[in-house]
């Protein structure tokens, strides 16, 4: 069995019941040197969210997590920012800068990414930030971030 097979074939363990003291273990894992831990600390932030447990005094340790070339990581981080944007709007903007870096990567995966992203954030003052890379993603020579970036235009 492939590698990413057998991870997400165990990806129910993510939603076990919280213990107590869990959100000090979570924060502890998501600032671990280890990529394979972070994944893992941001795939069971992303489960107690989906249960609707609010995990939002984790913003700023998911918010850490970003700066990443692993794209499973920077995914999961998106994910978790388009869900808590609202209830955090000061916060969201440090991770502007990230995705207009990301924007102009050389995967066109990432490109479209960080446009669709910030596409979804309801946050009135990215708007100003998303106009330029948004423009450079309908020109882009990738169809996938052209697409995308029209459906960000229609939002």
């Amino acid at each position: 069995m492939a590698k990413g097979k057998e991870s997400n074939a165990n990806d129910s363990r993510f939603f076990t019941t919280q213990k107590k003291g869990e959100m000090h273990e979570l924060r502890m894992e998501l600032h671990a040197t280890e990529k394979q831990v972070k994944v893992d600390a941001v795939k069971k932030v992303i489960a107690s969210m989906t249960v609707g447990k609010d995990v939002s005094m984790l913003f700023t340790d998911v918010l850490n997590c970003v700066q990443t070339g692993n794209i499973e990581l920077k995914k999961l981080v998106y994910l978790y920012l388009i869900n808590y944007a609202k209830t955090q709007p000061e916060l969201t903007l440090l991770a502007v800068n990230t995705f207009v870096k990301d924007s102009n990567d050389a995967n066109p995966l990432i490109r479209a990414l960080a446009v669709r992203t910030m596409g979804c954030i309801r946050v009135d003052r990215i708007t100003e930030y998303l106009c330029e890379p948004l423009s450079r993603a309908l020109r882009d020579e990738d169809p996938y971030v052209r697409k995308t970036a029209a459906v960000c235009v229609a939002k």
